[in-house]
């Protein structure tokens, strides 16, 4: 991947937290498919033009790639290898990803996606954790990306994980933090979700003023969170009989749900929406 491609991602990492946000999960009958998550930063980019922000002698940006970080690995697997352990698991999280990037500056529009097709569905139990990773990559292998770690907006991202699991005809979306009440001690998870689980509610416990005065500066961003979103959208093999949210959407064939939330509501809301989100299906 070439630095001029990395140094975008490092401006999308900044602005993330600011941006309309779109999770698709598409299931097969084997409960393989296609993870989805697409950040839509063209509002930020129209607040930027507005604000004059932008130099009008620049060259406008435009763009539409995809990078497959299957080829990334095979290109660079001798230097892979040379990694301690630890950082080859991290390189290797990548496996089976791939983003495109959609930048118009012309017509405002930018646009990232992250895709990963699985064959099962323990492969995206954790998988907030390995887009992070995706992330990270980028951030550590281009100019100014240190900075770009160090933050708020950074900081927010990285504890927005989620952990996904599908028992008994339920699927759930769950915060590692509220793992315990939801799935009876996570017994089905992974040795390393659990660990994650773990290091989440010890972070929770011990970071609440620290979390609490990055969410009041995300708060601030009035112009930005009034139109910025988080859209579920989840598309089963068969019917949902029931959705934990009253205010999901049932497609009329039974078997998409999607449900839609302001990220000012979401940061503002006591009643933990999002801290588990629970479908149920038909039996097959």
């Amino acid at each position: 991947m070439s630095k001029k491609v990395y140094g975008l991602l490092v401006v999308l990492l900044v602005l993330l937290v600011s941006c309309s946000m779109h999770e698709r999960i598409v299931f097969n009958e084997d409960m393989g498919g296609r993870y989805e998550s697409k950040f839509d930063l063209s509002q930020i980019m129209a607040i930027a033009a507005q604000s004059g922000a932008s130099n009008p002698e620049k060259k406008k940006e435009k763009m539409d790639t995809t990078m497959v970080f299957n080829d990334f690995l095979e290109i660079y697997k001798d230097s892979i290898a040379t990694l301690p352990a630890a950082q080859q698991e991290n390189v290797k999280a990548l496996k089976d990803f791939a983003m495109n990037m959609n930048i118009d500056e012309e017509n405002g529009v930018m646009v990232l996606t992250v895709i990963k097709d699985f064959k099962e569905f323990k492969e995206i139990e954790r998988i907030a954790y390995d887009v992070d990773k995706v992330f990270e990559s980028a951030k550590k292998t281009t100019p100014g990306g240190e900075k770009a770690s160090s933050s708020p907006a950074n900081s927010m991202l990285s504890t927005n994980k989620v952990i996904y699991t599908f028992t008994e005809n339920t699927f759930r979306r769950t915060d590692p933090k509220a793992v315990s009440r939801h799935l009876e001690g996570s017994s089905e998870l992974s040795e390393k979700t659990r660990q994650d689980v773990e290091d989440a509610v010890f972070k929770d416990e011990n970071g609440e003023v620290e979390n609490n005065m990055m969410k009041d500066m995300v708060l601030g961003m009035d112009e930005v969170l009034d139109q910025s979103t988080m859209k579920l959208e989840y598309i089963f093999p068969r019917k949902v009989i029931s959705v934990s949210q009253e205010n999901a959407v049932i497609s009329e064939d039974g078997k998409t749900v999607t449900f839609s939330i302001d990220y000012k509501t979401l940061l503002e809301g006591t009643d933990k929406t999002l801290e588990n989100f629970e479908v149920v299906l038909e039996d097959k």
